[in-house]
């Protein structure tokens, strides 16, 4: 669904994740070697890749970021490590059909910039959210992002003192 048209009168806060997120998926088991992830990444023109088990549910999650940090900074071999190897394991998701300040408020909280879409009737992955998705569709959620990202950063200074 675009947003945003003569023809679209809702509200931002009544947009679901369903209605921004970016599909197709990138989908590949933990196997996969990091090399050829990369690749499809680039060739998509995506952030990020969803891992899963045989049976299609999300197990990790694989970012940009993550294979600079493990061939890049710490001289690993993309060749040889896999998405397994590098994954954020049990990452933070969100549903089709969760409000879209869900997600903004999720990626705030935990400084993340995608969250993998479930379906809420399997639990299977079906999209993909990014930041730039939020951006582009509902630029009011990234002052929600930026302030819960100033609150975690005030209260962890705050913690850090009284120690």
């Amino acid at each position: 669904m675009a947003l945003g048209g003569s023809d679209d009168v809702r509200e931002y806060s009544e947009y679901t994740v369903g209605d921004v997120m970016s599909t197709p998926l990138f989908k590949a088991l933990p196997t996969m070697k990091v090399k050829e992830a990369a690749r499809e990444m680039l060739m998509r023109k995506i952030g990020s890749v969803v891992v899963v088990n045989d049976n299609g549910s999300l197990i990790g999650i694989v970012t940009r970021t993550d294979i600079i940090r493990a061939v890049v900074v710490n001289g690993g071999d993309p060749e040889v490590l896999t998405l397994g190897d590098i994954m954020t394991r049990n990452p933070y998701y969100v549903l089709t059909d969760d409000p879209l300040a869900r997600a903004a408020e999720l990626m705030g909280t935990y400084g993340v910039g995608h969250l993998p879409v479930l379906d809420p009737e399997n639990l299977k992955p079906v999209g993909m959210i990014s930041l730039r998705d939020i951006v582009r569709h509902a630029p009011e959620y990234i002052r929600l992002i930026e302030g819960l990202k100033m609150e975690i950063e005030r209260r962890e200074r705050l913690a850090g003192g009284s120690e």
